[in-house]
């Protein structure tokens, strides 16, 4: 059975002009935000705690005498994974990239979607 369509009363004169400005708003908006972005980086964070090559080393034995933390910056490359060990003050600054990154995506997806909204705003704006 074919679903019914409700009947939808015909959008008021000019709506898709405003819908499309509003649209432009936002999106202007979002550039903004995307601007004030720092520095952005792709991968993760890892802490790693680490048994050496001296098997008398205490932590051979004992999992909690394990040297360490070692801190790493990892990501892939051509499909590849690599690493680079960190110090802190880097780890704290491709951590701040990697989060930079994340809220670059988001915007980007959003600017995306407004997009399309107001790519369909337009069409029925010059239809109409």
């Amino acid at each position: 059975m074919k679903a019914v369509k409700p009947n939808r009363p015909s959008p008021r004169p000019g709506a898709h002009e405003r819908a499309l400005r509003r649209y432009g708003k936002r999106y202007k908006a979002l550039k903004v935000k995307l601007q004030a972005l720092g520095y952005i980086c792709r991968g993760s964070i890892a802490r790693s705690w680490l048994t050496c090559g001296k098997p008398t080393c205490a932590c051979h034995r004992e999992p909690a005498q394990r040297h360490g933390p070692y801190t790493y910056w990892t990501r892939k490359v051509g499909g590849k994974t690599q690493s680079r060990m960190l110090d802190e003050t880097l780890a704290r600054l491709y951590g701040k990239g990697i989060r930079n990154h994340r809220k670059f995506d988001a915007l980007i997806e959003q600017m995306e979607e407004l997009s399309l909204l107001a790519f369909q705003a337009a069409k029925m704006a010059s239809n109409g």
